[in-house]
Order: structure tokens, then sequence, then C-alpha cells
């Protein structure tokens, strides 16, 4: 992995030192991060029991040549917890168990992606651009308070604490873009990221390791900053 990010931090360096003319532009996004797949299921095997949260990321992308470029980007993700679908899995796997009552916090996802880029013109004032991605998720599970209602009594609250993981992250996005000035770009931006990240736990018998999926559709609304627009752009 630090292989990787060796890499990646080099091919960004080697754009931006030789970009001449390039464009270097800072993007503020922030919207829906939608659950995919196991990290959306409701199984107590495999899902996370995650639901819609909110996203907000940063990037700065270089766009040395005409249409082709490299970009940076950080944010979050926070997605809350299915409970009532959690706790009904949970009462339907365990017979003593008549109810279960939950408190929980929600799914923190930071992560770190480069990659390249390439933009297309639509027309004038509409660009079409596509990335592909690369880098790791700084992951934690949330920290959870369960009071389970047993037929037999001994009903006491428990908690479930945080555990937390980095893993590998790969995805790819699209952005349709609207230039509203030289300097100024708004955009619509759909991003795909896919970690499998390892959790460990302490428990009665002893340590235990949950591998989940984690997959995350980003829907955002994206403000476009062009600090050095390319001279013969003409946009």
């Amino acid at each position: 992995m630090k292989k990787l990010f060796v890499s990646m931090a080099a091919v960004f360096i080697y754009a931006c030192l030789q970009a001449q003319p390039a464009e270097v532009h800072l993007s503020l996004q922030s919207g829906l991060s939608t659950p995919l797949f196991n990290f959306y299921a409701k199984n107590l095997e495999r899902g996370s029991f995650a639901l819609p949260g909110f996203t907000a990321s940063t990037e700065i992308s270089v766009i040395p040549w005409e249409n082709y470029g490299v970009f940076l980007q950080t944010g979050f993700q926070l997605n809350p917890v299915d409970i009532g679908s959690l706790g009904y899995e949970k009462v339907a796997a365990s017979p003593p168990l008549r109810d279960l009552y939950i408190r929980s916090e929600p799914y923190r996802v930071i992560h770190l992606m480069a990659g390249p880029l390439l933009r297309t013109p639509l027309d004038n004032r509409l660009d079409l651009e596509t990335v592909l991605a690369a880098g790791v998720f700084f992951s934690s599970t949330p920290h959870q308070l369960y009071k389970p209602v047993y037929y037999m009594g001994f009903n006491q609250w428990y908690e479930i604490t945080p555990s937390s993981d980095i893993s590998f992250a790969f995805g790819a996005g699209i952005t349709l873009i609207y230039h509203i000035s030289p300097c100024y770009q708004i955009g619509f931006s759909n991003r795909l990221m896919h970690s499998r990240a390892s959790f460990g736990f302490e428990t009665m018998s002893g340590p235990r390791v949950d591998v989940r999926d984690i997959t995350i559709l980003n829907s955002s609304l994206t403000l476009i900053l062009r600090l050095f627009p390319r001279q013969d752009s003409g946009r």
C-alpha cells in the first residue's frame, strides 16, 4: 500500500511540475452518501444496515494537457444505522430474546483518493468529467448501546465500542460541469467507491474480526474554483 501511495504522489507531483501551462482547480463538494450492496444489506452475516447519509469533500485537480489531468480528493461520509431492521434481525436470530432497544452512532468513513481524469467538452459551457481513483478508507464502526428484553428477565444495557481500520479503496466517477464564468464552475458529481475493511472486537469468547464491504455512491453538488485558468482556453 505504501508503494501505491508513493506512485500516486509521484504522478501527481510530476503532473504539477510539468504543467506548462496548466489549469488548477479547487472543488468543494457536499451531498448524499448512499450505501450499496453489503454495506446497505439487512442481514447479520455480511450486512452493515447502513442508511443514506451525508458526505463532504475537497478536491484539487491539475490539468496540464488539453483534456487530461490528475486529481487528489479527501472527504468524509456519515451513514446512520437502520436500528429498526438491525433489532428485528437480532431478535429473530435469538429465540430467548423478546425485544431489543438500540442506540447507535453513524458509520464514519474518511477517504483519501487520487487518480487520472478526463474532461470532455460538450459545448461552450458544459463539460463531462470522468475519473478513476485509488486510495484508502479510514473507517470506524458506530458506538452502540443495547438494552435486550428476555422472556426470562436479566434485562441490562450493554455497549459495543467502535472499531477502526485502514483499507485500500478504489472507485470511479462522473461529473457534469457548467461554466458560470472564467473563474467559477458548478457541477453535479457521482462517485462510486469501494473497500473491504476488517474490524476487530474483544468479546467474552475472545478476539473477533468482522470483515465488511463498504460500497458508497456519493452524489454531490460541486463548486469549482479555477485557481490558474489556462490562458489559451478561451472559456
